[in-house]
Parts: structure tokens; C-alpha cells; sequence
């Protein structure tokens, strides 16, 4: 009976998980070769090509390698710092319920959120007028749609932070680290060191791929991006839907090779993730 529900729970995961994502890559590789699609006359690595050779590739996905790992960095520095100088008030029921509340949040409302509040015509822009701090709303500081990504990091760290906190507060109790700690530091470690070679070590190695995972997340996110980002460069889940819905349908076929090297390169990432590691022998 338990292989029987193995068996049905892998089959499920590969007819919904599996299958429509090699279908779906399958179609954008044939379609950046120019095998398929409507303008297209066959076999032809011109598209490839106009990619490499453009850039724009390379400068979105810096760009947006930029933006998730800066999120990501500020997003667990501060819930680990949290967890650390304030885990007994996150404890309460009130804070953990607050907590929950951004988890319930859609990327889309954030984005919408966030526009509505940095923006030059938002609320913040509207108390610095009404308090004489600025003349006009172009005086304003560009906190949206601007090189900086402001908007969109800001937007990424109050959409995750939420989740690691709690994250790392589940983990700080299941391993006890607080009687790891006391321990130590009744054989003579100081608060530092309890910090660098307990709480630190543990939490990171407990919960490191959650981090990597969401960091891939971020690489690819869209909704927030297309609402706070600027026009050049572009985070790459916007700038492949902008290829792939342009007038031009050479633009397309480029749009798909973008969508075929993203997928490899968050594939080859996934893969190396979760590969089987050797423990290391141990010589008694």
C-alpha cells in the first residue's frame, strides 16, 4: 500500500511538475532554433547569435543577479539579526501573527504598494510637499523605476524577510540553541563567540538551501519588476515577455533563446543544488 502511494505521488508530480516544463522548454528551444513558429523557415542559429552578440542578455542577468542577491543578503542579515537580539518578543502570539501577514501578500500588491508610496506622486512625495520639504513632486527622489532598484529590493525584502524570520526562529528552537549556547558560555565562551560558533554556523547550514532556492526565486521574479523596475536594463522574466510579445517576430525567436539559457543556467543551479554530497571519511 505504501509503494502503491509513492508510486501515485511520483507519477503525479511528473504529470504535473515535470512533463509540462519539458514540453514547455522543448517548444521554446525548438522556437529560438527556428524550427518552429510563424516567420521562421527553418534550422538556423541566427537568433543565438543576435543574442550573444547584443548583450542584453548578459546585462539583464547581471542585473538581475545584482538585485536577488542584495535582497536576499539584506532579507537574512536582518532576520537573522532579529531572531538573534529578539527572539523572545517574536515569540508572542501577536508578533508571530504579524509576522504571518506579508506571507498572505501578493508580489503584485507589494509592487502596487510600494508604487504608491515612493513613488513621485505617492504618499511620501505628498507629506514632503505639504511639509515644505520639496516644491514640486519632480524634486522628489527617484525611489521607483530607478537605476538603483530601490523600489524593487525593498519590495523583495518585506515580501521574504517575514519568511526567514520565522524560518530561523523554528530553527533556533528544533536544534536548541539556546541550551547549546548556555553550555557554552558556562565553559567560558563570550556572547561573540557564541554568536560566530553556534548561533550562526547552525542556522545558516540548517536552512542554506531555502536561501539559494529563494534566491533563484528572485532571480526570476516578474511582478514586482515589471511595476518598480526601469526600462533598460530589465530583469529577465520582464525583458523575455517583452521579446517574446513584440511586433517583430524576430524579436520573439529572441525572446525564446533568452527563456532557453535562463531555464539552463536555473537547471544547472537546481541540479548542483540537490546533488548527493560525499561525506567526508573520517580517520579514527
Amino acid at each position: 500500500m505504501k509503494n502503491r502511494t509513492n508510486n501515485f505521488i511520483i507519477s503525479l508530480f511528473i504529470a504535473i511538475g515535470v512533463i509540462p516544463f519539458a514540453a514547455a522548454f522543448v517548444y521554446a528551444l525548438l522556437y529560438s532554433f527556428g524550427i518552429i513558429g510563424i516567420a521562421n523557415d527553418g534550422f538556423t542559429t541566427a537568433f543565438w547569435s543576435a543574442v550573444w552578440s547584443s548583450g542584453t542578455f548578459f546585462q539583464s542577468f547581471l542585473y538581475s543577479f545584482s538585485i536577488a542577491l542584495v535582497s536576499i543578503t539584506l532579507s537574512v542579515g536582518g532576520a537573522l539579526w532579529a531572531t538573534l537580539k529578539f527572539r523572545k518578543q517574536l515569540e508572542q502570539k501577536f508578533l508571530s501573527f504579524i509576522l504571518y501577514l506579508p506571507l498572505a501578500v501578493p508580489g503584485i500588491v507589494t509592487g502596487f504598494f510600494t508604487f504608491q508610496l515612493f513613488s513621485k506622486s505617492g504618499f511620501f512625495s505628498r507629506i514632503g510637499y505639504q511639509m515644505g520639504w520639496i516644491s514640486q513632486p519632480s524634486q522628489f527622489p527617484d525611489l521607483v523605476n530607478d537605476v538603483f532598484a530601490f523600489g524593487i529590493v525593498l519590495s523583495f525584502v518585506t515580501m521574504i524577510m517575514p519568511f526567514f524570520l520565522l524560518l530561523f526562529l523554528n530553527v533556533y528552537k528544533n536544534e536548541r540553541v539556546e541550551e547549546l549556547s548556555v553550555l557554552a558560555q558556562a565553559l567560558g565562551a563570550n556572547a561573540k563567540q557564541v554568536t560566530q560558533r553556534i548561533f550562526l554556523p547552525i542556522l545558516i547550514k540548517k536552512t542554506w538551501v531555502i536561501i539559494v532556492l529563494y534566491f533563484i526565486f528572485l532571480l526570476g521574479a516578474y511582478e514586482v519588476p515589471l511595476i518598480l523596475g526601469q526600462e533598460s536594463p530589465q530583469m529577465l522574466s520582464v525583458l523575455i515577455i517583452q521579446e517574446i510579445k513584440q511586433y517583430d517576430l524576430d524579436r520573439i525567436s529572441e525572446g525564446y533563446v533568452i527563456a532557453v539559457m535562463y531555464t539552463l543556467i536555473v537547471s544547472v543551479a537546481a541540479i548542483l543544488l540537490f546533488l548527493p554530497r560525499r561525506k567526508p571519511a573520517y580517520e579514527t
